[in-house]
């Protein structure tokens, strides 16, 4: 076999990059290369079917997620107490310097939804400090644990990782012990072909290549006369090429005698496809644990009050959106120094709107189970400063 050299440069990249990972397992290459790398257990991976993002029910799923999540305002808690923003370390307030940290939130977050798992390359400066936090593509890393040692060896960009140099969240594991998450798209794989296949084949039948559009009858007629009437019908000639129909811009059909012709019409209902694509649009809101209020595709015959929306909101972003911002913080702090912990702030999504939060507020500090520094710290402001100059956490 003759390889472009292109392609055997590429090979030989990739051959390197798994040389290098073996060999951090301590493993050679020998004859019987099955023994060796049956030392090593990669996650199984089915074949692509391209980017599920082209349904628009998961597009609209995982832009929820996302646009939820880039928005909230990341804190730094020490003993339970969250520090001033002054004194939040830079990665936090920018975890790529490169951009913004809602952009760098959305690409982690991204990540865990089409793919269970998020990576970014941590760089540090001489002293050891954190400097930035870059995103990686899930697709492009491999996640290994050594058998002997269950040291965790990352590939990605071309090279070998330890496990402290790369910032991994991850959704629950693939199998018990894995070291990587599996999303929901790759879980629920066969449902989301499944619906791919169903939007696909009603595209078909409606734009007239899934259905026939008539029948051509005749009671007389033998087998060969119906095929060369067919043919002319659809403007093919006697072996099935296509004829020249600039003489016949309009496109009128002209029947021989004994022939009839029946259209046939279908309307969306009667083929059922709107209710398959809405229980289609359903089956992934479950998928993804978004109300299907938030789909904007409320279930024919449910009912949608302001108290029912404000509920699945409230629940939407305890057990659904928390399933992503929970390994996200935990990697965070897992970066972060020694007893800090990094939380995202959802005091401004578990509350409607500014007016009955403020009310919150007052009646809190009327109360007196609240300070105003604390309510300020649920704003994302730092303490007021003392008269001397001083905030009153320093």
């Amino acid at each position: 076999m003759t390889w472009h050299p292109e392609r055997r440069a590429a090979h030989h990249v990739r051959m390197t990059w798994t040389t290098r990972i073996m060999a951090a397992f301590g493993i050679t290459r020998a004859k019987d290369a099955g023994a060796a790398l049956a030392a090593v257990t990669a996650p199984v991976r089915l074949p692509p079917f391209g980017d599920p993002r082209s349904m628009t029910a998961v597009y609209r799923a995982a832009q929820v997620i996302v646009s939820a999540a880039s928005q909230l305002p990341l804190t730094v808690e020490r003993g339970g107490a969250i520090i001033p923003q002054s004194s939040v370390p830079a990665f936090v307030r920018r975890p790529d310097p490169r951009m913004g940290r809602a952009e760098w939130i959305t690409h982690m977050v991204s990540a865990m939804v089409l793919h269970g798992n998020a990576y970014a390359r941590i760089e540090r400066d001489s002293a050891g400090n954190v400097m930035a936090l870059r995103p990686l593509d899930p697709r492009a890393v491999m996640v290994t644990v050594n058998p002997t040692t269950h040291a965790i060896v990352i590939g990605a960009e071309g090279r070998t990782l330890s496990a402290a140099d790369v910032l991994h969240a991850h959704l629950q594991p693939e199998t018990t012990g894995a070291p990587f998450g599996l999303g929901p798209i790759q879980a629920a794989r066969l449902d989301l072909q499944g619906a791919r296949q169903t939007r696909d084949f009603a595209a078909q039948w409606f734009d007239g290549t899934g259905q026939p559009t008539g029948i051509l009858s005749s009671d007389a007629a033998s087998y060969e006369d119906a095929i060369r009437v067919r043919n002319a019908w659809n403007g093919l000639d006697d072996d099935g090429n296509r004829v020249d129909q600039s003489r016949n811009p309009s496109g009128v059909k002209v029947l021989p005698k004994n022939f009839t012709y029946a259209p046939l019409s279908i309307s969306p209902r009667e083929a059922q496809w709107l209710e398959a694509r809405e229980f289609d649009t359903l089956q992934i809101a479950r998928l993804f644990g978004i109300p299907s209020t938030l789909m904007l595709a409320a279930p024919s015959g449910g009912s949608m009050t302001y108290s029912n929306v404000e509920q699945d909101w409230i629940s939407f972003v305890r057990f659904s959106l928390m399933y992503y911002l929970r390994p996200l913080e935990e990697a965070l702090s897992d970066v972060a120094a020694r007893g800090q912990d990094v939380r995202f702030n959802l005091e401004g999504l578990l509350r409607s709107d500014t007016k009955s939060r403020y009310d919150a507020y007052a009646v809190a500090l009327s109360s007196g189970f609240m300070t105003l520094d604390e309510v300020r710290a649920l704003e994302g402001r730092d303490p007021l400063p003392t008269p001397n100059g001083d905030n009153t956490n320093d």
